[in-house]
């Protein structure tokens, strides 16, 4: 009896460290290669004022659930990122994310804008932050971005493919490219 005992003890134990590890994957933020843009599409032709379509377009995107934002002027968002109290991600988490690899923020930022230029009609200007001032912050405009891509922020959102191959592929996750659209746009700390 006593060894039934301990096997079921022992399976007990076994399936807890699976069951944590496995919400432990689950709480990881979300990266670029964990974005569907056919998920993203879902989005399309929001606008600004739709507090909703601008939450969970945020939540889909990288950097996702350590955000808060706000309107301004009905023309702009902001952008903050950083731990909130009462969440399940811890500031290393965060800060392993962000400024693990060297460019994280250059990708994640870059990513983030023109999926919200793509997704959001009426945005004219984004700022991307951390929660301190001295960390990196960048304002994108909606005319001079479009005006560096070889499509308008409407061809890519009638035509995720193009988006993935062009933007995603072809521009943030090309140091070059991602370069010459960053001078445009500098990262400030």
């Amino acid at each position: 009896m006593k060894k039934w005992m301990y096997i079921l003890l022992l399976m007990t134990v076994i399936l807890s460290a699976c069951s944590s590890q496995a919400s432990e994957k689950e709480s990881d933020i979300k990266g670029i290669e964990d974005i569907s843009l056919k998920q993203l599409s879902k989005h399309k032709n929001s606008y600004i004022g739709d507090n909703s379509a601008i939450g969970a377009i945020l939540s889909d995107l990288p950097g996702n659930v350590i955000r808060e934002y706000e309107i301004a002027d009905e023309k702009a968002l902001k952008v903050t990122y950083g731990v909130k109290e009462n969440t399940t991600y811890t500031k290393e988490q965060f800060d392993s994310f962000w400024f693990d690899e060297k460019d994280t923020i250059e990708k994640n930022y870059l990513y983030n804008a023109l999926a919200l230029f793509i997704l959001i009609d009426n945005v004219e200007q984004v700022t991307l932050k951390m929660n301190s001032n001295d960390k990196p912050s960048v304002t994108f405009e909606r005319k001079k971005l479009e005006q560096k891509l070889p499509h308008s922020f409407k061809d890519y959102r009638d035509n995720p493919a193009l988006w993935d191959k062009e933007l995603v592929n072809g521009v943030v996750k090309s140091k070059e490219k991602r370069q010459i659209i960053l001078k445009a746009f500098p990262i400030k700390n």
